[in-house]
């Protein structure tokens, strides 16, 4: 297998390393919380303060049901206050970065009810603006058919409109029926309008035919016939050149404005821009296209997640996001300088938790005694052999994607590190036996099936890419990967508790560069690679700890 220049892996494996500003997460900037009335939760809350030096007064006790999954009204309007109101009146400056859950804190948030008044009001706002898009698809049939009129179809050589779908099919869509019957408009009104003898009345009509074209499919389908045109004139002095450029400026303007806005939390507000830019960029069509989808979204209300993933946004204004789907992570890098970050302020949050409680109990142990001298132990990279270290050309968030991140970790830590690297490319996960002396771990896919390949060393950091790996931490029987592994023995691992989809996940060249350098803790480790907030994922270990922060690893 080729192999990309050792510089390019480096640099793909330790990126963002040049953005630590904001590093070492304090004691003191940490609050726990546990579950009022258990007395092992509020007890290890107790003893990982005094363990790390966190003020007391920085346990938060709040009242949850002692079950993992709880109802999204629980959650909304029980649990979130609380912790809410507990963070306003105890952390006035807004000095806590970072959230401890314990044992007895849920797990998992279920999914809202789709008849909730801010689901019902977004489902509103899309479906009005549909039908009114749709409107105006209709009445520019109309219009096409109005221009040059007295033109009779054969005089013309019109195209024949299509037959309609069968009922059924992919095209028989209320918009696919619609871009069919646009065509065949714009095509007969062209046709006409070539037919006309009066010069004048050709122009102001083959303007109107531009005009509504544009309305349909907006300044990329005048960019297209500006750049035809020019081609076909390759004069300098060609004034159409300018009105190209003019429209393209436009559209670059037009693109890095739903950037920015793609950017922020998903509301009614920030979609109503979102829409006037597609509709003048792409068109109506295109606008059309971006509700079906977000409608979509709505049907199947994705609006579960994992409790820790809520609880960093505990801080946001109550009514300023949807819960449909993700909401961006404004605590990675991309974000350092903007504004965002002060606008919807994200917690780190981190979970103390196992399928036992001295188990719980142990994470924090391990990680205090590791942490004196270092983590030692080999790496295991478990790829599929779907990825190829010298492709570029992936579509991200694609298995083969991520399967080349994790050829680049390996490839990155092979020659940028003193560590024992053993990378598998076979599409057979490691067996019983293979992996003896494990420090770090990443691979997949065994979905809810752990694989005991490994022989886990002291402070192990290790997770499995697989869509439902910390779905439970408690079932005796589960076989997840998160549960079992920390039950044999790894002290931080993460995984989603309900379907993340792959791209949920930290890229494992990203995390594992930012452990290794040992600046950093494990949960700022976490939170400067994972995509989304209020969504999937949770992250399981002593927030504080730093497997490498003694080691010299670094060749």
């Amino acid at each position: 297998m080729k192999h990309l220049p050792t510089g390019v892996v480096i640099a793909a494996l330790l990126i963002g390393l040049s953005q630590l500003a904001q590093a070492d997460l304090k004691p003191q900037e940490i609050a726990i919380l546990a579950a009022t009335g258990n007395r092992g939760s509020e007890r290890l809350a107790e003893y990982y303060a005094e363990q790390r030096g966190i003020p007391t007064e920085n346990i938060c006790k709040v009242i949850v049901p002692n079950y993992e999954t709880i109802t999204h009204e629980k959650w909304r309007w029980g649990i979130r206050p609380e912790i809410r109101k507990w963070l306003l009146d105890n952390d006035p400056k807004g000095n806590l970065r970072c959230l401890v859950t314990t044992w007895g804190i849920p797990l998992r948030v279920e999914k809202d009810k789709p008849d909730n008044p801010r689901i019902s009001r977004y489902r509103e706002f899309l479906e009005g603006e549909y039908a009114k898009r749709i409107k105006l698809l209709r009445d520019m049939v109309a219009e096409f058919g109005l221009l040059a009129p007295g033109i009779s179809p054969d005089d013309a050589g019109a195209v024949t409109k299509p037959p309609k779908p069968t009922e059924g099919s992919k095209e028989s869509s209320e918009l696919d029926q619609l871009q069919a019957e646009l065509e065949t408009e714009l095509q007969q009104a062209q046709a006409r309008i070539r037919e006309l003898s009066d010069p004048e009345i050709r122009k102001s009509s083959t303007a109107q035919v531009q005009s509504y074209a544009s309305a349909v499919g907006g300044i990329q389908i005048l960019l297209e016939s500006l750049n035809k045109s020019i081609a076909a004139n390759d004069n300098p002095a060609n004034p159409l050149k300018l009105n190209f450029e003019r429209l393209r400026g436009m559209s670059i303007a037009y693109t890095e404005m739903q950037q920015k806005l793609d950017r922020l939390a998903p509301n009614i507000e920030r979609d109503s821009s979102i829409l006037d830019i597609l509709t003048r960029t792409r068109g109506l069509i295109a606008s059309v296209k971006w509700i079906d989808e977000q409608l979509r979204l709505v049907k199947r209300n994705e609006t579960n997640s994992s409790f820790d993933s809520e609880l960093s946004l505990v801080l946001w204004p109550d009514d300023d996001y949807q819960l449909l789907r993700w909401q961006p992570n404004y605590l990675r890098p991309e974000f350092n300088n903007s504004q965002l970050r002060e606008s919807y302020p994200t917690l780190m949050v981190s979970r103390i938790d196992a399928p036992t409680l001295p188990l719980a109990k142990a994470l924090i142990d391990t990680a205090i005694e590791v942490e004196k001298t270092g983590l030692e132990g080999k790496v295991y990279i478990d790829a599929r052999g779907i990825g190829k270290l010298d492709r570029t050309n992936v579509a991200p968030g694609s298995y083969p994607d991520f399967d080349r991140a994790l050829l680049i970790t390996a490839k990155g830590m092979q020659v940028q590190t003193s560590l024992e690297v053993i990378l598998d490319e076979q599409g057979e996960l490691f067996q019983p036996g293979d992996c003896p002396d494990a420090a770090l771990y990443c691979g997949w896919y065994s979905l809810g099936k752990y694989v005991d390949a490994f022989e886990w060393k002291p402070g192990a950091v290790a997770y499995h890419m697989a869509s439902a790996e910390a779905t439970t931490l408690r079932n005796e029987d589960s076989q997840v990967w998160c549960k079992r592994m920390l039950e044999e023995g790894v002290c931080a691992t993460m995984g989603p508790v309900y379907e993340p989809y792959l791209i949920a996940f930290p890229r494992p060249n990203e995390f594992f560069s930012l452990l290794l350098q040992g600046r950093l803790s494990l949960v700022e480790c976490y939170y400067r690679t994972k995509p989304f907030n209020s969504w999937m994922m949770t992250l399981i270990g002593d927030p504080l700890y730093r497997p490498f922060g003694k080691s010299v690893l670094l060749k």
